[in-house]
Order: C-alpha cells, then structure tokens, then sequence
C-alpha cells in the first residue's frame, strides 16, 4: 500500500534510509561515514521534519511496515526527487516503481512539469532502474554528499505520464 506519510513514520524513514546507504552505499561513501555520523545527519533530516504541503514525501507499507519511500522537492523548478529508497530486503521487488508512479500522478496533479534527481554514478543498479523508468542521464557532475565527494549523473523526466505508465 502507498500512502502519504504521516509523523509517526518518520523514524521509519529514517532508519529505512541508513540501512539502505549502508547497503548500497558501501565503498561509495567511506566507511567512518556510514559508521554513526550517518546515522545522526539522516535522523535529523527526519526526524521531525515538516513536509512543506506542496513537497511529496510517500511511503510504501507492507503489513504495517515501512518498506520504501520517495520525497520529491516540488518548490524547486524542475522538481527535484530528493530520495527514494526501499529497504534492502524488498528491493526489485516492484515497490520503487510503485512509489516513482503514484509521486508523478501526483506531480501531474499539482501541475508540476519535470523532475530529476542526482544518482552516484557507481551505483549501476539505481543509475539502470532510473533509465528502466525513462529517464535521461546527464553529464557527469562532482558533488558533496554530507561533506563526501561524491560523483553523480542528473537523471531527468520531462514527460510526467510517461513516468506514471512506466
């Protein structure tokens, strides 16, 4: 079931996101980052975060369970996707592309245009379920993710309903 977030799932998200860097993340971010600093920067994002009314922050719950989420930045122009993540166990299991489908009828609703996200190039298997979904790789780009260099490409959607049939 995707549904929008409430309060109390933000500890859930956040947990949900440390497990996935960790998993995915290993021998991208450094080791003394995934440790607990990565840790403290997710909770405080999280934890107790008011989601401005026009961003979308969704989850996926499978018998009362968090198993993924996406939030999208719509007061950026285009909208920026700023995660998505499913906890490790449940990837490619069809919950990503849910969560990517139900966020861009919601896009398509509040009138929003296009959205991108930055993917870290070394992670092959979101760089390929991005493209899976149609979006357009950019050039690569050099950027600091919480304080470690990091290279990403863009990934960008410009037609809303092609990404919602996806």
């Amino acid at each position: 079931m995707i549904r929008a977030a409430k309060p109390a799932d933000m500890e859930a998200i956040a947990a949900l996101q440390i497990a996935s860097w960790r998993g995915a993340y290993r021998c991208l971010l450094s080791d003394e980052y995934l440790g607990q600093p990565v840790v403290d920067d997710l909770r405080a994002k999280w934890v107790g975060m008011d989601v401005p009314a026009e961003d979308i922050l969704l989850v996926s719950e499978t018998d009362g369970d968090v198993d993924g989420f996406i939030y999208v930045i719509c007061s950026r122009q285009p909208a920026y996707i700023d995660n998505l993540h499913v906890t490790p166990k449940r990837k490619r299991s069809g919950i990503g592309a849910a969560l990517m489908r139900s966020a861009a009828q919601q896009m398509i609703d509040q009138g929003v245009e296009s959205v991108y996200l930055t993917v870290i190039t070394d992670n092959i298997p979101a760089v390929q379920f991005y493209e899976k979904m149609g979006g357009t790789r950019g050039p690569v780009q050099d950027e600091k993710l919480y304080g470690e260099p990091v290279t990403t490409y863009p990934i960008t959607w410009t037609d809303l309903a092609q990404l919602r049939d996806a």
